[in-house]
């Protein structure tokens, strides 16, 4: 099959078939069987990235690259990571303090969703597959559309907004939104799919685990009354005030941030037999 050029609008049809797929396929599947359901989306974006794929006559290597990683690059994936969650962080809490019942009303809904199966099943859907299902998306068929467009800063911009708006809540739109950015470069420095991935899978691990690690399962009494204290509070009507000094320790914190983007990005181009100065 002969292979056709990818152009923005390309990503613009296949973003709308997802988001397409996403409203009328899959909420009604993840509300009648919840994880599941939500297991049984990122296999449907993902086989609709592969068909994109065959359709426009491209090989998967082209559009999917994987190459064999290597330790201080994935480092600089980790760090860049860190310093991006600490800036989603204080964009969170601001948010608390000034939407706390959606907040809330969508912390919950997430959790419940999230702790209602087994841990692992957790892991694998929440963690694993959308490092692989949405990657396949975003920085596999997406991204591949924008490379006609030459600034680089102006693809990261845009990749930002689909991830934003992919997450399909406003809430959700800015933290998503940043991370969806920061991933893109990521791809667009290192062309392996290897490290967005890794991203990705860390970025959706890490609650998990730290729910676990603080409460341990849903059925912990803990937990329990949380969530239960949480779902009066939205009965109630009852709003959950952010202290301004909690924002404020975030800011202090999310201050190194820009220091960590930096390190991250000189590991990310670290190549054997190449040496770089670390102060531009």
């Amino acid at each position: 099959m002969k292979r056709r050029a990818l152009k923005p609008w390309h990503g613009i049809v296949f973003f709308i078939l997802i988001m397409a797929a996403f409203f009328f396929i899959c909420v009604p599947m993840q509300a009648y069987w919840g994880m599941y359901g939500l297991a049984a989306t990122e296999l449907l974006i993902l086989v609709m990235a592969l068909i994109f794929t065959k359709v426009m006559g491209y090989p998967l290597k082209v559009l999917f690259p994987v190459k064999k990683p290597e330790f201080l690059p994935i480092l600089g994936t980790f760090i860049i990571w860190g310093s991006t969650y600490l800036l989603d962080m204080v964009i969170m809490l601001i948010q608390y303090r000034l939407f706390p019942i959606q907040m809330e009303q969508l912390n919950s809904g997430l959790n419940e969703v999230m702790f209602s199966v087994p841990v692992f099943v957790t892991i694998l859907v929440v963690s694993i597959m959308p490092a692989i299902c949405e990657e396949a998306v975003h920085r596999g068929v997406i991204i591949h559309t924008l490379y006609s467009v030459r600034k680089e800063w102006l693809v990261v911009l845009i990749m930002g907004i689909y991830f934003g708006l992919f997450h399909s809540d406003p809430l959700r739109f800015l933290p998503t939104g940043i991370l969806g950015a920061a991933i893109s470069y990521i791809m667009l420095e290192t062309e392996n799919m290897v490290y967005p991935s890794f991203f990705h899978c860390i970025n959706n691990l890490f609650p998990i685990l730290l729910q676990v690690f603080l409460y341990g399962s849903l059925q912990n009494s803990i937990m329990q009354e949380a969530q239960q204290v949480g779902e009066q509070m939205i009965r109630n009507n009852t709003e959950i005030q952010i202290p301004l000094v909690s924002i404020g320790i975030y800011i202090i914190f999310a201050a190194a941030s820009p220091f960590g983007l930096y390190l991250g990005n000189y590991l990310l181009h670290h190549k054997k037999g190449m040496k770089r100065t670390f102060i531009p």
